[in-house]
């Protein structure tokens, strides 16, 4: 009872820090520390860390949370962490620098910083408070590391803007509100994000000296990287939990740029009703109309695409003058290999899908979703990398145990493209011929009809015989339920349903 007690008193200061900053979006709030440093808010931001999977992970003082739990206990090593913050004494550590090879890219690979036992707690309770009150000022526009949004949403709102509304003499869509798109990528955005920009947007918001301060000193920690302390005088190492929602408060200036046709906050004219994203989008259609340019950035995390209604030169101007943009107010560059002016008909892919503006004889132009034929092409390489001749010791249901996550991870992610269900069940034919050459090599001197003995009646579907050794069988994507992605369904966080009434 003391634990949801606890909780219930988080979330209504969550929530009212979220009504406040919806608001007050011009104003910083003076007064946090004492939220921070109590110790309801340390055990909510501990119970988050020791549930996660990176728990039994160290930093550099070798701590896990079984370690604490055995040592000093929760209770002891929670109280020791309130007196330090409250005295001052407090320090963050460096972070250990563990490099990741990146999927796909070999010989490539991506820093991650591991942060204490300790960091990660006090990280956790900064981000419960600051975050309420930077998502009431996010727009609708981004989608990354936010709760209850994804990258599918982020297609799907692509995919709503660029759909033709206005249908010719003939009945057909031959104009698109959008024929070009910026792709953008910004070189290292989490490793040279400067500091100083990011801090002064921070205070805009939060006046706490004592919050912002202590923020500054994890920026400036530093990282341990084969016994060797490195000095982070830019960027937000990645791995950390504070990491991603200061990446979003400084990559928001992105889409702040584009305030004309993304969300107006200040009124054009006395008289407005609407609010600011309705006025917004009709700044976008009177613009196409006018024949002006007019432009929609849509981002998630630091990859974002900006579309635009105008020409070929006005996208290419428009790609210099965000450049410069980015470098000035946020320390960014924009990488000039990757940062392309593309035309809609020719596609472009973004968060792993494939998104081409496709021509139909009967309606005209019309958006679609694909799978790009590299991520299929990827899958099969995963499934013929694990049923190769190495890994014939196995037996059939530990094989199927390795592969099924992969399947299923993979077609939840790709199971609202278009024609999803022909890539799905070209995947389980390729996944099933895999498995039967595997077990020819798993037993050499067994015959055809042996083998194919291991290919039973399917627990969920007894009309259909696939690859099973007990209970465990082969999953196939095909069976995957495929439909389009819709926004209603993105979930809002408990803070911003809740009344904000004060509670326990």
């Amino acid at each position: 009872m003391d634990h949801q007690t606890g909780e219930a008193w988080v979330l209504g200061v969550q929530c009212k820090l979220y009504q406040w900053s919806k608001a007050n979006p011009e104003d910083a709030w003076r007064d946090m520390w004492g939220w921070i440093t109590d110790l309801r808010v340390l055990r909510h931001a501990w119970q988050r860390v020791a549930s996660n999977r990176g728990r039994r992970t160290a930093g550099i003082d070798g701590m896990t949370v079984g370690r604490i739990r055995d040592g000093i206990g929760e209770q002891r090593f929670l109280e020791g962490l309130q007196a330090e913050l409250r005295s001052g004494a407090y320090r963050p550590s460096p972070a250990r620098r563990k490099l990741i090879p990146k999927a796909g890219k070999p010989g490539q690979f991506r820093p991650l910083g591991i942060p204490t036992i300790k960091d990660r707690v006090v990280q956790g309770a900064v981000k419960t408070l600051l975050e309420p009150i930077f998502e009431a000022q996010f727009w609708h526009v981004s989608y990354g590391f936010r709760p209850g949004r994804s990258t599918h949403g982020a297609l799907e709102h692509i995919r709503r803007a660029a759909l033709p509304h206005k249908r010719d003499k003939d009945t057909r869509r031959n104009r698109m509100p959008y024929p070009w798109v910026i792709e953008g990528d910004i070189k290292g955005c989490f490793d040279n994000l400067s500091h100083h920009h990011l801090l002064e947007r921070l205070r805009q918001r939060v006046a706490d000296r004592r919050v912002t301060r202590l923020i500054g000193q994890f920026l400036k920690a530093g990282v341990l990287s084969e016994e060797q302390f490195l000095r982070t005088d830019a960027g937000t190492p990645q791995g950390g939990i504070l990491s991603p929602l200061l990446a979003n408060i400084a990559l928001s200036a992105i889409e702040e740029r584009y305030e004309r046709w993304v969300y107006q906050r200040t009124k054009a004219h006395a008289d407005r009703k609407c609010d600011g994203r309705t006025a917004a989008g009709r700044a976008r259609y009177w613009d196409r109309m006018a024949g002006r340019c007019a432009f929609l950035p849509v981002r998630y995390a630091d990859d974002f695409v900006v579309l635009v209604s105008g020409t070929r030169e006005d996208a290419i101007a428009e790609k210099a003058a965000l450049a410069d943009c980015l470098q000035q107010t946020l320390g960014l560059e924009l990488s000039p290999e990757k940062t392309k002016v593309t035309a809609m008909t020719e596609g472009f892919e973004f968060l792993g899908f494939r998104f081409i503006m496709h021509w139909d004889k009967r309606y005209g132009f019309g958006p679609r979703i694909e799978i790009p034929k590299a991520k299929a092409a990827n899958l099969r390489r995963k499934v013929k990398a694990r049923t190769g001749t190495s890994s014939t010791p196995c037996s059939l249901a530990s094989k199927l145990q390795e592969l099924n996550p992969i399947l299923r991870g993979w077609a939840n992610y790709y199971r609202h493209c278009a024609y999803a269900g022909r890539v799905f069940t070209s995947l389980d034919w390729y996944t099933g011929m895999r498995i039967a050459r595997w077990l020819h090599r798993k037993r050499p001197n067994a015959g055809s009809r042996d083998i194919w003995a291991s290919c039973q009646p399917s627990s969920r579907r007894p009309t259909r015989r696939l690859w099973r050794e007990g209970m465990v069988e082969q999953h196939m994507l095909a069976w995957t339920p495929v439909c389009r992605f819709r926004l209603a369904w993105m979930a809002m966080p408990d803070f911003a349903m809740s009344s904000g009434e004060p509670s326990a």
